[in-house]
């Protein structure tokens, strides 16, 4: 997957000329490799992740580009919060999908059983008011320090 997304964000940069790409998974890598991984760190690095590109949109940085899974609302929202909130235009790439199989052997640190979940649980967007007026996407991130502390 990783492969498919990059190549989709190098494309889009490029068509620009100038922009960033963001990643939670540069939090564990080194050297363009993945290393050091570990389940526990991910709510750390998801944050870290949410400050660089906050740190972007501040520097008006254009086009910014998520690469994360994104597969619930609730973890597009901050990222669309905070763009929509600071006039950046946001759309959404759905990319090709991928046999969970590939994935699979391509993630061997995610087991079957929580690609199986995600798969599931996938929830399609199309406009960002898919996203920004999510019940529950609200609900999760109106109250959080975070946000509050970030003013996303």
């Amino acid at each position: 997957m990783l492969s498919v997304s990059v190549c989709v964000y190098r494309d889009i940069l490029k068509e620009y000329g100038s922009g960033e790409a963001f990643s939670t998974d540069d939090y564990f890598r080194e050297n363009e490799k993945m290393v050091g991984f570990h389940k526990k760190y991910l709510q750390e690095a998801h944050e870290w992740n949410r400050n660089r590109v906050l740190q972007a949109i501040r520097g008006k940085v254009h086009p910014i580009v998520i690469d994360n899974t994104n597969m619930y609302k609730w973890e597009m929202w901050p990222y669309v919060r905070m763009a929509f909130r600071r006039g950046y235009w946001i759309e959404f790439e759905d990319l090709p999908v991928i046999p969970l199989e590939i994935l699979d052997r391509r993630c061997p640190q995610i087991s079957m059983e929580v690609l199986e979940r995600m798969n599931e649980g996938y929830e399609p967007v199309k406009k960002i008011w898919d996203v920004i007026y999510d019940y529950n996407s609200k609900e999760r991130w109106m109250p959080n320090p975070e946000r509050l502390q970030n003013h996303w």
